[in-house]
């Protein structure tokens, strides 16, 4: 499957944008590729999702494949304006087979039933563990779905919610992205004039502000589009 080596590829060349940019510095980087043979080898990895969870995926979330345990990166800027991000994406058999949300982390999400089964069946995909955000992003696993829905889980604002995306949308958006914190909201159904994301909605303007020139490789007009939608 040509795919997985691609889209490691260009988690490489990313992560080489961000180091060639001249304003952000990368403190953190690692493709970790796995050392166990079968999470290698992707027939051998979607048989055996099947078979532990009954999920048959669809082909986009087949062609985003990857072997590696897990992709991390963290970076900032050296000087104004103050841009920030990091990403820690899981491999697709761990984030599925063994990635349950952790318990302690559902806060006062905790008292809500509805939101407790949701998170009975999410299974982590990415976090933003260097700088203790609180954010996560999870697959949801729900019988008869071959691509899992994508949900947003913030623990310090206590907000669980779906995203406009799939799991291929959500890998490639956030090579674009590059992790910049609080660009999942740009796929939520949020209002940036509410007090709780102000200083979401001056980040994320200011990367769609400096990124477009930053890495003219890229296509933002479609997240400034989202932005602009919930300002």
């Amino acid at each position: 499957m040509a795919v997985q080596d691609d889209y490691l590829a260009r988690c490489g060349r990313a992560i080489d944008e961000l180091k060639n940019s001249g304003l952000l510095h990368v403190e953190k980087a690692e493709l970790q590729a796995t050392t166990v043979d079968v999470l290698t080898d992707p027939d051998r990895v979607f048989a055996d999702i099947a078979e532990r969870t009954g999920l048959t995926l669809a082909s986009r979330v087949r062609e985003h494949f990857f072997p590696a345990d897990r992709v991390q990166v963290f970076w900032y800027s050296t000087g104004e304006p103050d841009l920030r991000g990091e990403f820690c994406l899981k491999h697709l058999h761990w984030a599925l087979v063994r990635g349950e949300v952790p318990q302690d982390a559902f806060g006062a999400v905790s008292r809500d039933p509805a939101k407790m089964e949701v998170l009975g069946q999410l299974r982590l995909l990415d976090q933003e563990p260097m700088a203790g955000t609180g954010r996560l992003t999870a697959l949801r696993i729900t019988p008869g779905e071959d691509d899992p829905q994508v949900w947003l889980y913030d623990t310090n604002h206590e907000r669980l919610q779906p995203l406009d995306l799939d799991y291929a949308g959500y890998l490639e958006n956030l090579l674009i992205t590059k992790g910049a914190y609080g660009w999942q909201y740009l796929f939520a159904d949020v209002d940036f004039n509410e007090p709780e994301f102000h200083d979401t909605a001056r980040h994320l303007s200011d990367v769609l502000r400096v990124f477009p020139e930053m890495f003219p490789g890229h296509d933002y007009a479609p997240l400034q589009e989202r932005l602009e939608a919930r300002l």
